[in-house]
C-alpha cells in the first residue's frame, strides 16, 4: 500500500455574527463539529471588528443586528479590500428584503445544520474560483479556499 504525505485542507474559518449569544454560540458549535474553525461575535461592530482583524473564509450573518443591520455590515466588508472575497452567508427567519444584498446565500430557518455547512463551503469554493479567474491565477492555489488577508 502507497502512503502519500498529502497535506490536509486547513480548516475553513467562518465567523458567526448573531444578536442572539445562545444562537450564536450554538451556531459555532455545530460548525466546529462539521469541521470548520468558528468563532462568534454578538454585535455588528464586535464582528466587524473581527472580520478586519482575522484571516477568516466566510461569515454566517443574521440580518436583524440591533446596532448595524446584516445588510450593512455586508456591505461595509464588501467595500473594505481585507474582505471584500469574504463569502458571506445570510440566515434569518424572515425572507430577504430585495434581490440585492450582496450576499452569496440567503438561508431562511429552519435549515439543517449540513445544509448550512455545505452552503458555506459552496459559496467559499466559488468565492475562490471567481478570485482565481480574477487575477488571472490559474495555478493550483485556485483550488484552495482563499482568506481574506488581514493586512490592510
Amino acid at each position: 500500500m502507497f502512503r502519500h504525505n498529502i497535506p490536509a485542507m486547513p480548516s475553513l474559518k467562518v465567523l458567526v455574527i448573531d444578536d442572539h449569544e445562545a444562537h450564536a454560540q450554538g451556531l459555532a458549535e455545530l460548525l466546529q463539529i462539521s469541521g470548520f474553525e468558528a468563532t462568534y461575535a454578538t454585535t455588528g461592530v464586535r464582528g466587524l471588528d473581527i472580520a478586519f482583524g482575522e484571516a477568516l473564509d466566510a461569515v454566517l450573518l443574521d440580518v436583524h443586528i440591533p446596532d448595524i443591520n446584516g445588510y450593512e455590515i455586508c456591505r461595509r466588508l464588501r467595500l473594505d479590500p481585507r474582505t471584500a472575497n469574504l463569502a458571506i452567508v445570510f440566515h434569518s427567519a424572515a425572507e430577504p428584503v430585495g434581490a440585492d444584498h450582496q450576499g452569496d446565500a440567503f438561508l431562511t430557518y429552519p435549515v439543517e445544520t449540513s445544509h448550512i455547512s455545505s452552503v458555506i463551503r459552496g459559496c467559499v469554493a466559488r468565492r475562490s474560483k471567481r478570485h482565481g479567474a480574477l487575477s488571472g491565477d490559474m495555478g493550483i492555489e485556485t483550488a484552495v479556499p482563499h482568506r481574506a488577508d488581514s493586512s490592510p
